[in-house]
């Protein structure tokens, strides 16, 4: 079975763009680790207490999010 060049041009294409825009936070393009600041985040284990500090639409007291719908604050800042 051989496929067309564009098909396997337009599949590559979008292999590719999906792993960029699900890789970053693993790959390590991703803001700033809670560990720099340890003695701010000591004891935090769970997104909405990231977002308590962080959430644009709460008066933060840390630097605001500019993703606060995505969940996973621990995963990707926790490096």
């Amino acid at each position: 079975m051989k496929l067309p060049i564009k098909s396997l041009l337009k599949t590559v294409v979008l292999l590719l763009f999906v792993l960029i825009l699900f890789s970053c936070a693993y790959l390590g393009f991703h803001g700033h680790s809670m560990k720099l600041h340890p003695d701010i985040h000591s004891g935090v284990s769970a997104d909405h207490e990231c977002l308590d500090c962080h959430h644009p639409d709460k008066e933060p007291q840390g630097p605001p999010t500019p993703h606060p719908g995505f969940s996973g604050c621990i995963k990707c800042h926790n490096d």
